[in-house]
């Protein structure tokens, strides 16, 4: 694979001539309808943006060129996204305009496809971990990786770990835009009203644990923890916990039924007694819940319901590495992009990947800040530094098959019949064979 060591000695070897100067989307499947109909990219492309040359300076200058963006960003962050773009258009020396088509994520896996078939795709769109795979069997996207070598690019800004994530094999599928995870959440009046310290939440799973059963007073409708059955994220956060999870490396094998996996389901049952059994978005704002895992789209609920929280990494038990999913959208180009508008694209990604707009972006949209200067920005806000720490070390959970459909025919039907009464280790057996199944 293609890793950061490669991009790093080619970047090297530009440094010695050219040296570097320091620059700068849960897959967010959010609700809303489409702005507009894509536009198509035809009239771009036939236009060519070829540099008209150099001027007096020696500087390239450009055609005016106009570049089709597609994206799913269809909530209140893509108002935020909008405005960036504009600002870009207005002031970027390039003499390039962005046309932004978005779409629902749904409309957008149904028309991209077609659109690079037909030869008339945008010049370049918004993809997330959860739909790259298809795109990337079907060499849809072209290798992006020359983009860190630009002399322009200061690749040391980017995290090794989240340039990485966007590797399928040796192919740079895309640029990161954006990049999230989940978090550990607790109450800090239930914690007190618990006997807890609300500033000294658990360093380990096993306290969690110790932590749900004290924070859970049925009798006032309060829970210690949440484990629903029909959302994977809990689930594979114990998983991980113990060391576990759905598949090996390299996703060939299942490995549901391992014994990092028993212990996980063991602790999930306890849990499970600590937790309201039924429970949607609204209940992780209700003030019910002592301790939870969500990612940061909660956030704003729990400010708006003056819930008085915390948040930090998901811990691991005692001697297992820490580990988290993360899901980051890159800006990714189509096959049918020129060279020419490839490179004008490059200009407004690594406008995008500054510090200003990194800054800007997670402070608006609550997102993790992912390049490393944006992040220095919030030393002073403990909390915001927090949803960064698990992109150093996270993973794309099942990568190369996705995770959907492992869990609702592997996962969900396990976690119901073990918290049933089921025996732990032959159900996992039962749905090991499942979920292999979905592998072949």
């Amino acid at each position: 694979m293609k890793k950061w060591n490669k991009i790093m000695a080619l970047g090297m070897a530009l440094c010695l001539g050219l040296g570097l100067t320091a620059c700068g989307g849960k897959a967010t499947d959010t609700a809303g309808e489409a702005a507009a109909e894509p536009q198509s990219a035809a009239a771009s492309t036939a236009a060519e943006p070829a540099a008209s040359g150099e001027a007096d300076s020696g500087e390239k200058t450009y055609e005016p060129t106009t570049l089709t963006f597609w994206n799913g960003f269809t909530s209140t962050d893509g108002e935020v996204l909008q405005q960036i773009v504009d600002d870009f258009n207005a002031a970027n020396e390039w003499n390039i305009t962005i046309e932004m088509d978005v779409m629902p994520w749904a409309t957008f896996n149904e028309k991209l496809p077609a659109a690079i078939a037909a030869g008339n795709a945008p010049d370049f769109v918004l993809c997330s971990s959860g739909y790259y795979a298809p795109y990337v069997e079907a060499g849809s996207f072209q290798d992006v990786a020359d983009f860190y070598e630009l002399p322009e690019v200061n690749a040391d800004d980017f995290d090794k770990n989240v340039v990485d994530l966007l590797y399928y094999d040796d192919l740079c599928v895309g640029i990161p835009m954006q990049m999230v995870s989940h978090y550990f959440y607790w109450d800090k009046d239930l914690y007190e009203a618990a006997g807890l310290d609300p500033e000294s939440p658990p360093e380990t799973f096993e306290e969690l644990v110790e932590n749900a059963k004290l924070l859970t007073d049925k009798s006032k409708n309060q829970y210690g923890f949440c484990v629903p059955t029909n959302n994977n994220v809990t689930a594979q956060y114990t998983m991980y916990a113990y060391g576990g999870g759905y598949v090996n490396e390299d996703e060939t094998q299942a490995v549901f039924n391992s014994e990092e996996n028993v212990k996980a389901f063991e602790t999930l049952k306890t849990l499970y007694e600590c937790s309201p059994k039924d429970s949607d978005d609204n209940t992780y704002i209700s003030g019910q819940l002592g301790q939870f895992i969500n990612g940061p789209w909660i956030i704003n609920g729990l400010r708006e319901n003056e819930i008085n929280y915390g948040v930090k990494a998901v811990p691991s038990c005692v001697g297992v590495e820490q580990d988290a999913a993360v899901i980051p959208v890159g800006f990714s180009i189509p096959k049918t992009t020129s060279e020419e508008h490839k490179e004008l694209v490059y200009k407004f990604v690594n406008y995008w990947n500054s510090e200003e707009i990194g800054t800007k972006w997670t402070k608006e949209c609550g997102t993790p800040a992912y390049l490393i200067s944006a992040q220095a920005n919030f030393a002073d806000d403990p909390q915001t530094l927090a949803l960064s720490e698990p992109l150093s070390y996270g993973h794309i959970e099942c990568k190369k098959n996705g995770v959907n459909t492992i869990s609702t025919d592997g996962l969900y039907p396990a976690m119901e019949e073990i918290f049933a009464g089921a025996d732990i280790k032959a159900t996992l057996d039962k749905y090991n064979d499942v979920i292999q199944g979905i592998l072949k």
